[in-house]
């Protein structure tokens, strides 16, 4: 961490330095989080937890290099991903590639980089301060590889593209000779997405994911999503299914799904109305556990345009877990939230 930070104070020394030339960094980020309390859990020992937290934060750094090409180095603070041994918060590297423009009628990008199957979908649904999208929530996929990719637009309503990635999300490149990793070095990830655009405001998206882990493990997952917006609503779903071969514990495929409604309704300016409902199935055989359960999830709640680039959004989520034999869970999950968000 102390050489992250020595890395991002070279950066903001450097945007001092570049301020003569035509072109220099430009620097922006976010943050978002909530006052939560726990009304309800199917963990009694969370029950009545209540504080304030942080969920989220940006620091992200863009320079344009020359003429269509530019980079980005993006830091990030998650509790839930880069906290220190002692339980403070600290970063990790989120971002860090340098895209190549005009490439065809697309782009090149090459470093760390966001994947399709989860950036898209949080692109378009646009409530990811509210809660992470279906794939993202139940861990189906990463939200970042390290590889190259290339997207092309081959008209004003249709777009395409390919990432080829190693697999390991945010983690190291499988550095060769690393004896903890050369063995998973031949496991890599290929991503594909074509996108639709029919008319304005209506986005038809169908994305895919292939890769590979240990012991003969190889995971393919397909998402399909169809979504309508306008100045005065926005309605989408968002379906996807994921098999792993030899995933369950007896060697069979392990095969999940799962389905998204997502909404929002104008009730002025200012504020508006966000809907949400969730249905996924880990259709593992083992159950008999929260883990092992199908769920629903329902989320409600207000966004409240305070400023430009500043939200507040009072929210309610509801998860209901059942068992394989058609039981209840003696308690669901109740969470009730003051979520903030600025971007800067």
């Amino acid at each position: 961490m102390k050489n992250l930070s020595i890395l991002f104070l070279a950066l903001m020394m450097f945007a001092g330095i570049a301020k003569s030339q035509s072109k220099g960094p430009t620097f922006s980020g976010l943050m978002f989080g909530d006052y939560y309390y726990v009304l309800q859990n199917h963990d009694q020992t969370q029950k009545d937890l209540a504080a304030f937290e942080f969920r989220r934060i940006y620091l992200t750094t863009d320079y344009s290099i020359s003429d269509g090409v530019w980079a980005r180095f993006r830091l990030e603070s998650d509790p839930t991903a880069s906290n220190l041994s002692n339980g403070k918060l600290s970063t990790m590297v989120k971002d860090a590639f340098l895209d190549i423009k005009n490439v065809g009628n697309g782009d090149l990008v090459i470093g760390l980089q966001g994947t399709w199957n989860i950036n898209m979908a949080e692109g378009i649904f646009g409530y990811r301060p509210l809660e992470k999208t279906i794939q993202d929530l139940h861990g189906i996929s990463a939200s970042r590889d390290f590889g190259i990719s290339l997207t092309q637009k081959f008209s004003d309503s249709f777009s395409s593209g390919l990432l080829l990635g190693n697999n390991t999300g945010n983690g190291d490149s499988f550095l060769p000779g690393t004896a903890t990793n050369v063995s998973q070095a031949r496991y890599k990830s290929a991503y594909l997405f074509l996108q639709f655009v029919p008319v304005s405001g209506f986005t038809i998206l169908v994305d895919g994911q292939y890769s590979g882990a240990p012991a003969s493990k190889y995971a393919k997952t397909g998402d399909v999503i169809v979504n309508y917006a306008s100045k005065d609503f926005g309605l989408g779903v968002q379906g996807f299914i994921n098999a792993v071969d030899h995933g369950e514990s007896n060697g069979s495929t392990l095969v999940r799904n799962g389905i998204s409604f997502n909404g929002w309704l104008g009730l002025s300016d200012e504020i508006r109305l966000v809907g949400r409902f969730d249905s996924f199935d880990p259709n593992t055989t083992v159950r008999g556990s929260v883990a092992n359960s199908s769920q629903n999830f329902i989320l409600g709640g207000l966004d409240w345009a305070f400023r430009k680039n500043i939200h507040f959004m009072p929210n309610v989520e509801y998860t209901h877990y059942a068992y394989a034999n058609g039981s209840v869970s003696t308690k669901d999950d109740v969470l009730g939230r003051a979520t903030f968000f600025f971007s800067f």
